[in-house]
């Protein structure tokens, strides 16, 4: 009896090894298989960037779009309503939104709280600190670009200036300007007045005295408003050839702004941000990581020449990433209101609206802003 027993338990533990040693290593190779994420197709996994676009409503995706101004130095809730109306990606600062330090602070900061609330997305609290003419803020860095002599002098003003910023709560400076002027140019004061090289070396130490500073950049105004004397604002301007480019590549700034002249060579009757030519000229001759984002489209020169829903769909046809748009002639809603009519009647796909929009998340997680 005693034998049957352990040849019946030797049978019963042979037969448990033998099923151990077929079964185990396929299971095992079937569960790391499974568990190790960079083994299994991407097509399952999603970016966080897609997972906060795919969580937007179509009207929210359309205000990320925006850069928009209001007139104020304070929030009201008349400013509340709109940013919860119209769920902009940006603000821009001009003198008429800029009190004092404090006053300033509170306002961006109460700004963010209630787009975070709205969208869960921080705002580009954009501004002109370009220094000298144009200086939005009076009493931050505020050196002229032509007093800008070498690169270490460019750089540390890009530091200081972005430091100033990023303390008021600024994260997106709209300079320097990088157009080629010459003595009459409207804009010529503003400019670094100097030779391209020298532009293009003085522009990438500033740009990056302000990434150091956790600053984003939107250089301008690509390609120029080269030889123009008059308010290419109020009135709008047309050049037979696009002007000198050259200083514009390889800066790695995070955004290009476009210039609202009409170049004949690219277009009859389109200004360059209007051109899809020209955005293509533009993306060809700079090779970069960078959003494109309009000059202001609301002025005369614009308003006076087009109907409101060419000025804010052409640009975004033609391949423009980000619109301003600052309500200082017409609010702003005006100008999102006409966008969204073209999307309504279908001029403008949710798929186009996805790729601007995706790319404007990804600088925003990326930059953590």
């Amino acid at each position: 009896m005693k034998n049957i027993l352990k040849i019946t338990l030797f049978l019963f533990v042979l037969v448990f090894i033998t099923v151990f040693v077929i079964y185990k290593i396929p299971f095992k190779s079937k569960k790391i298989e499974f568990s190790n994420p960079k083994e299994t197709t991407t097509d399952y996994f999603i970016s966080q960037s897609e997972e906060i676009l795919n969580n937007l409503t179509l009207e929210q995706k359309i205000g990320q779009l925006f850069i928009i101004g209001f007139d104020g130095k304070i929030i009201t809730p008349k400013i509340e309503n709109l940013i919860k109306e119209i769920h902009p990606g940006g603000i821009l600062l001009l003198k008429r939104n800029i009190g004092n330090e404090e006053e300033l602070k509170g306002l961006i900061d109460s700004l963010q709280k209630i787009a975070l609330e709205d969208t869960g997305l921080s705002l580009f609290i954009a501004v002109d600190q370009e220094g000298g003419l144009v200086s939005r803020i009076d009493w931050i860095e505020k050196t002229p670009q032509s007093e800008i002599e070498t690169s270490e002098q460019a750089w540390q003003i890009g530091k200081n200036r972005g430091e100033e910023l990023k303390k008021l709560g600024i994260n997106l400076n709209l300079a320097p300007l990088l157009d080629t002027l010459v003595t009459g140019d409207f804009i010529f004061e503003r400019s670094f007045q100097k030779e391209p090289k020298e532009i293009k070396e003085l522009a990438e130490s500033i740009i990056k005295g302000q990434k150091d500073a956790e600053i984003l950049t939107s250089i301008k105004h690509f390609p120029g408003y080269t030889g123009i004397s008059f308010n290419p604002e109020e009135k709008l301007a047309t050049l037979e050839n696009v002007p000198e480019i050259s200083q514009f590549q390889n800066l790695n700034s995070e955004m290009i702004m476009t210039s609202n002249v009409i170049y004949k060579e690219l277009n009859e009757n389109l200004p360059f941000t209007f051109s899809e030519k020209g955005i293509q000229l533009l993306r060809e001759k700079v090779k970069g990581d960078y959003l494109i984002i309009s000059d202001d489209l609301d002025q005369n020169s614009l308003l006076n020449k087009f109907f409101l829903n060419e000025i804010v769909s052409l640009p975004f046809k033609a391949g423009v990433d980000i619109l301003i748009f600052s309500g200082w002639r017409l609010p702003a809603e005006k100008g999102i209101s006409a966008f969204k009519q073209a999307v309504e009647k279908n001029e403008i796909s949710e798929d186009r609206i996805n790729q601007s929009v995706l790319k404007i998340i990804e600088l925003k997680q990326k930059n953590e802003i």
